[in-house]
């Protein structure tokens, strides 16, 4: 076999298993498509994938959503996991923004916290909408913002 069709089975193989983490659930978070890591799937430490461990991965995968071990997917099953991949993702980026605004260290967000860091931001968007500068959002300037939210969204 010639070295270019060994490696567009290789590639077919890794975009399948990709598809099926991708079905999963689990994209790792900012819609980057489905990532896996070299070591996940190598099983002998080799640092290559082989058809047999991709096919394995992919299994592995599998039977930890089928959570009833029939050997089939129920829409549950594949909703369930997609709930826990997405809480945990969640939980992940809260416990980065905790981090990231949290500036007694306490591991906490007061309301002050929160306002400190999103104060600049707020200012800007209130000056945006306060139209004619009197320092106050009327009904009319309410709206326009709510008509810009509708093209946009």
């Amino acid at each position: 076999m010639n070295s270019k069709l060994i490696a567009a089975i290789a590639a077919a193989s890794v975009l399948g298993s990709a598809t099926w983490v991708a079905a999963s659930g689990d994209d790792h978070g900012h819609r980057k498509g489905p990532k896996f890591s070299i070591e996940e799937m190598d099983t002998n430490g080799d640092q290559m994938i082989s058809k047999d461990e991709i096919a394995a991965h992919a299994k592995a995968r599998f039977d930890q959503v089928d959570t009833n071990d029939d050997g089939k997917l129920s829409a549950d099953e594949m909703a369930a996991h997609g709930e826990k991949e997405m809480t945990k993702r969640m939980k992940k980026r809260q416990a980065k923004m905790v981090k990231r605004m949290d500036a007694d260290d306490d591991g906490m967000l007061s309301f002050d916290e929160m306002q400190a860091k999103q104060q600049k931001r707020l200012d800007e968007m209130f000056s945006r909408l306060d139209a004619n500068e009197d320092g106050m959002l009327s009904a009319e300037e309410l709206e326009k913002m709510k008509r810009k939210g509708k093209r946009h969204g």
